[in-house]
């Protein structure tokens, strides 16, 4: 921090029960912040599997029960935390968080800026009839939006793009360079060892559109008559998605594994992690895939592409053309080498940009901005590098 600089002390509002990839990106900067020396406490809901994993890694959690964005009870308890603490930022990391720091500072006066960050491409306001878009007329001293896809995604909610910073999501390289095969897990899920597995990991929900990818099996199974399907991740859709492979035939070629904590070994064992969503903010599984060496295709929704560059990286198809998902997985097995190659590059790039350091870097900035009264000046959307 520069001389004279006030420090961010940060409470980290995160609402969610279950763990996503926003949760996993709001651990990575809050041990961030920590390994800087700097204060950063989260509140959680109780029992929570981020309040789990938060303290394991040492930080400070504060259990508060959270049944809604209009929870006045909640935004007191946020407000007096922030108090007590002499917290100087609120940093909201859902949305219904985002309604609570706001009532936090509004009715019960909590002395804090507010910080709030935006992982989702979806239009604001979209599943409430546009009421979800009273929340972000004004009371934010700053969103933090994970990729360009998702900042525009705000611009055209009317929100100043001044006061919108893209600060990428991460993934901890180290973690899956340090991962080894094990040789159990295809036993374990009942995959013969000859088969080439196509997978994916990810929330089964309907925007990640885990529909498309098993229409997509179906077509590159005429190539691949070996292909096997494997999705990670527990989710509403679960019994939805057993029944659509059940009517394509594909019942017997398609693992649901639900909720996973070895997510290094399961890429590891995928010939191809295939990104099938409708709508993506960037999405830190495809991180996690380049990350760990495992060649990537993918929709071009929104922020993969600021990920997955085509032909360099990755393989990126139109969204909900699962003709065009076939024929990039069946490529992926056709083209060893050149996929080969764009997996290098992809190791590369996430060491490159999608660090835990990059990302706490970029959210300190927005941190310092803010409570230097600079977000004012525009700041004009910046292209993936």
């Amino acid at each position: 921090m520069a001389q004279g600089e006030t420090k961010p002390s940060v409470l980290h509002v995160n609402d969610a029960r279950t763990w996503r990839g926003g949760e996993q990106q709001t651990l990575y900067l809050a041990r961030g912040m920590a390994g800087r020396g700097l204060r950063a406490e989260l509140v959680c809901r109780p029992g929570s599997a981020l309040a789990d994993r938060a303290r394991e890694s040492g930080l400070v959690v504060h259990e508060v029960r959270m049944r809604s964005e209009l929870d006045l009870s909640a935004a007191l308890r946020i407000a007096r935390l922030a108090r007590r603490g002499a917290f100087n930022i609120l940093h909201a990391h859902t949305a219904h968080a985002h309604a609570l720091i706001l009532l936090a500072r509004r009715v019960f006066r909590a002395r804090c800026r507010l910080v709030v960050h935006r992982r989702i491409e979806f239009p604001v306001g979209r599943r409430t009839l546009g009421l979800g878009r009273l929340k972000y007329g004004s009371g934010v001293d700053a969103y933090v939006a994970i990729s360009n896809g998702v900042k525009e995604s705000l611009v055209a909610a009317g929100i100043a793009p001044w006061g919108i910073f893209p600060v990428r999501s991460c993934t901890d390289p180290e973690r899956f360079a340090a991962a080894e095969p094990t040789a159990e897990l295809r036993r374990e899920l009942c995959i013969p060892e000859d088969a080439y597995v196509v997978g994916n990991v990810g929330y089964l929900v309907g925007h990640k559109d885990h529909a498309n990818l098993l229409r997509a099996a179906v077509i590159a199974r005429e190539s691949l008559p070996n292909l096997w399907v494997v999705i990670v991740g527990p989710g509403p859709l679960r019994e939805e998605l057993l029944k659509l492979a059940e009517e394509l035939g594909m019942s017997e070629r398609v693992v649901l594994t639900g909720f996973r904590s070895d997510i290094p070994q399961l890429l590891l064992m995928f010939d191809v992690f295939a990104l099938s969503s409708s709508e993506e903010g960037i999405c830190s599984s495809v991180l996690d895939a380049m990350a760990a060496g495992c060649p990537v295709v993918g929709t071009d929704a929104a922020g993969v592409r600021e990920a997955v560059l085509d032909g360099r990286t990755g393989i990126l198809v139109p969204v909900r053309d699962s003709g065009a998902l076939a024929r990039a997985i069946v490529r992926t097995a056709c083209e060893p080498a050149e996929v080969g190659r764009m997996a290098e590059a992809a190791v590369q790039r996430v060491r490159d940009l999608f660090t835990v350091e990059a990302l706490t870097d970029g959210t300190l900035d927005v941190y310092g901005r803010v409570l230097a009264d600079e977000v004012g000046s525009d700041r004009p959307v910046e292209p993936a590098p």
